[in-house]
């Protein structure tokens, strides 16, 4: 700071005219003059270095730790000095060498600065003034304003302690203040403040300040009459003692003496706080021995007292207060919803921390900022909003969007009210946002599961019945080529007509494998492994101009799957990348170990959290938008050309793998690939053994008796023509009643039933086990296109359940009939 500050200022006397030079300072009058300043003062050449220093300087650098030469000053760079501190009574730093640098070059008729000295715990406050001097030079006094400082601090303080007063604060926090500004301004060593509790007739330490451990006395308690504290609240007076640990007058609580020597004073002043008339507390204040005050000391004590008296006695409502505002606070900030006000103008005044979440900006932000802003439709919108508000008087559960920070739309529930005054009058809008966007996308995701579950429905229906005809056309195909030469014209057409019959029959299953109704023959794989197997394979299907990585984890945990499905699932996959890189690219297949959470499975999966396998098949073709990604596993949804596929190949793959109780999860966008991951719950069992099994050359015979039950006429028919031509004797029923008739009136013995699953009325298994206590000889072979919860469970054939899927051959009815009557008594078992 330059000018405008008086204070202590070189002067030449009178007739001391030849003192314009700083050698003129050096002896003579101009040295006694010199000596005879109270201020430290040095006097420098144009270079700053000093010419002669006055006895303040000298005695000043003795008593404070100047090395001799600093002390003595002469020869000295003043600058140095300061730069260096060697002179505590010194400013450091830039600010004095800048402006004495201008006043030695005539660019200042004078430099001042206030600073504190350095090198010490209990700094001094000086004033710098320098003065030039006509032949060159300047003199620099350093004058000593401790005391005014401190008369100006302790002003400063109380003013400081009424500020924070009036500002509301906690009143713990503003008798802290009072007890740190009391050590501060009186160089006390020790400061309490204590509140009255007159239902246990004590003191409570509720803030401390000094050398002792603050945080020790808090909470301490003195009773009415003990201590210097206790007895001014008892007397209702200051009492002060030399020493409080030796007064006879003074009777200390047990604690108090270890503490007063710990704290390291003797003498107490102690002033009771009032409240007009009631004492509410009380200032101690500890310091040396023999420590006495005075009456300016007192008055300003007197004043701290009071504004003590006022923090505390204020403190019951402001508890009320805070409390209210901390409990209101607590809600708002817990609150997963977006809190909004507005003031008249639609300016937004407070957001709570669900609006920054979701909203994605902070509060400073968006204080002050129009609320218009949030809307999509801008000030229209909000215009319209607040006509609803003045016609409605509030809105709610107002779905509409709001944009975030960033400029995402985000779907929300709006409850809008007015904010008015105790008068009625309309000081704003308050508004809470509920994000409705993740209700949006579990209804979206319910829709979509309820789509898929009722075209699953359709297709397991559709595939049931047409595995009906498919069983009749293609074993009469098969019937009449074993009729046939194969150099016989017809030979041809049948031939046809049987490999068609099979192509349909692959489609059928393909359905079945959607609507999750085929029949799994689940064992424990090694994932890895698998796909390791099929890798030349892979290589083989997608040609050379894609380039294959497989990435197998080592050791990977187990899953439990029907492994045909399995490959299934990864052909299909590596097919639909195929076709997706026509040009070529990259594609890669990998497993991995997972662990699902609980929020991440809820949130992502609809599978439970756990551990699972991790089938990856990530490709670097086309991608897919949003619309296609919704309706990938859609049944005969595909993008390609006309006869370039049945849409039925990621149908498959979504049915598999809900049947094997896993998840499939897709991330795919235009331009930049596709990538599938599959999650199967992992297995601790150990993988199955490898097994071989031998196929017969020829269909077995056989000459048992078969019950034979279809509600279909030409299943059935076709049925009994193969099991007689096989030998066996063959008892057909339309129906389950029809069966049970046959059973009680036939003589013999019947050793095989074979029946369809679902039929009307009665169910295949229903019939069985009515049929158990009639026959006990009796085994089972179910038959069905379409299977339900009467012989799987999620699937999965029961434990010695048998089974031929529709449409079936001639040799495959064959042998599984042999198959079933070969497994002897106990092959299956009704309600097992």
């Amino acid at each position: 700071m330059n000018g405008g500050r008086s204070g202590p200022r070189p002067a030449s006397p009178a007739g001391a005219g030849d003192l314009a030079t700083p050698g003129a300072w050096t002896g003579g009058a101009g040295r006694h003059l010199l000596d005879a300043l109270p201020a430290m003062t040095v006097v420098v050449d144009e270079q700053g270095v000093i010419v002669t220093a006055n006895e303040a300087w000298r005695r000043f650098g003795r008593e404070n730790g100047a090395g001799p030469a600093v002390a003595e000053g002469v020869g000295q760079d003043y600058f140095a000095i300061c730069r260096d501190g060697a002179m505590a009574g010194c400013p450091r730093g830039s600010r004095a060498p800048a402006g004495i640098t201008r006043v030695l070059r005539r660019e200042l008729p004078i430099f001042t600065l206030d600073y504190a000295s350095h090198g010490s715990d209990d700094p001094r406050w000086f004033t710098l003034i320098a003065t030039p001097l006509e032949g060159g030079g300047a003199v620099i006094a350093h004058s000593d304003v401790t005391e005014r400082r401190r008369t100006e601090m302790s002003a400063a303080a109380l003013i400081e302690t009424g500020r924070e007063l009036a500002g509301g604060l906690e009143p713990a926090d503003v008798a802290r203040q009072i007890a740190t500004s009391v050590v501060r301004v009186f160089a006390a060593r020790h400061a309490t403040v204590f509140r009255l509790e007159p239902e246990g007739g004590r003191l409570v330490c509720i803030a401390a300040a000094g050398a002792a451990d603050a945080k020790s006395w808090h909470g301490r308690t003195v009773g009415l009459g003990e201590g210097a504290e206790g007895r001014a609240a008892a007397e209702e007076r200051s009492v002060w003692t030399p020493d409080v640990l030796s007064d006879p007058k003074i009777s200390l609580p047990e604690w108090a003496e270890d503490a007063v020597r710990a704290a390291g004073f003797r003498s107490v002043l102690a002033m009771p706080l009032k409240s007009g008339e009631k004492v509410i507390g009380v200032l101690g204040l500890g310091d040396g021995p023999d420590r006495t005050y005075t009456e300016d000391e007192l008055a300003l004590l007197a004043a701290f007292v009071g504004q003590g008296a006022v923090a505390l006695e204020n403190s019951a409502l402001y508890r009320q207060i805070r409390d209210a505002r901390d409990f209101l606070q607590s809600i708002t900030d817990h609150s997963p919803d977006a809190i909004v006000t507005t003031d008249r103008e639609g300016k937004v005044t407070y957001i709570s921390r669900g609006a920054e979440a979701i909203f994605g900006c902070r509060a400073a932000e968006m204080i002050g900022t129009p609320v218009a802003g949030l809307y999509p439709g801008g000030i229209e919108e909000a215009r319209l909003v607040r006509g609803r508000l003045l016609e409605e008087g509030a809105l709610r559960s107002y779905e509409t969007g709001f944009l975030a920070r960033d400029g995402r739309r985000i779907d929300v529930s709006a409850s809008i009210a007015m904010l008015r005054d105790p008068a009625g009058a309309e000081i704003g809008t308050l508004g809470v946002l509920k994000d409705i966007g993740e209700r949006r996308r579990l209804e979206e995701q319910l829709r979509q599961s309820q789509k898929m579950e009722a075209v699953g429905r359709l297709a397991g229906g559709i595939a049931h019945d047409f595995n009906n005809l498919l069983t009749v056309i293609a074993g009469r195909a098969q019937l009449i080529l074993s009729r046939l030469r194969p150099e016989e014209p017809i030979h041809r057409d049948a031939s046809l007509v049987r490999s068609t019959a099979d192509r349909a029959a692959a489609l059928t299953q393909q359905l079945l494998a959607f609507s999750r109704k085929q029949v799994l023959q689940p064992q424990v794989l090694n994932l890895s492994k698998v796909v390791t197997g099929m890798e030349p394979m892979l290589g083989r299907l997608i040609g050379e101009d894609i380039d294959l990585a497989v990435i197998p984890v080592e050791q990977p945990g187990r899953v439990k799957a029907d492994p045909a499905q399995i490959e299934q699932v990864i052909v299909n996959l590596v097919v639909n990348a195929r076709d997706a890189m026509p040009e070529g690219g990259r594609l890669t297949v990998e497993t991995a170990d997972v662990e699902l959470d609980a929020a991440s499975a809820s949130r992502d999966f609809s599978v439970p959290a756990g551990a699972y396998v991790v089938l990856a098949v990530t490709d670097t073709g086309t991608g897919m938008d949003e619309a296609t990604r919704t309706r990938v596993f859609e049944p005969f949804f595909t993008t390609k050309e006309p006869g370039k596929g049945t849409g039925l190949g990621l149908s498959t793959v979504y049915g598999i793998v809900k049947q094997s109780g896993g998840d499939i999860q897709l991330e795919s966008e235009v331009g930049r690939g596709t990538r599938f991951k599959i999650y199967l719950p992992r297995v601790v069992e150990p993988a199955a053994p490898e097994e071989a099994r031998p196929v017969p050359a020829t269909v077995p015979r056989g000459d048992e008796t078969v019950l034979l039950v279809e509600d279909e006429p030409e299943v059935r028919d076709l049925a009994r023509e193969i099991l007689e031509a096989s030998g066996y004797t063959v008892l057909q029923a339309c129906d389950p009643q029809d069966a049970l008739l046959i059973a009680e009136r036939h003589g013999g013995p019947i050793h095989l039933l074979l029946t369809d699953v679902i039929m009307p009325r009665q169910s295949g298994r229903a019939l069985a086990e009515r049929l158990r206590p009639l026959r006990p000889e009796l085994q089972v072979l179910f038959m069905s296109g379409y299977t339900n919860e009467a012989i799987v469970r999620h699937g999965v054939l029961e434990p010695g359940t048998l089974f031929i899927q529709k449409p079936f051959t001639p040799e495959g009815l064959g042998r599984k009939v042999r198959e079933a009557l070969d497994l002897g008594h106990g092959a299956w078992r009704a309600g097992s």
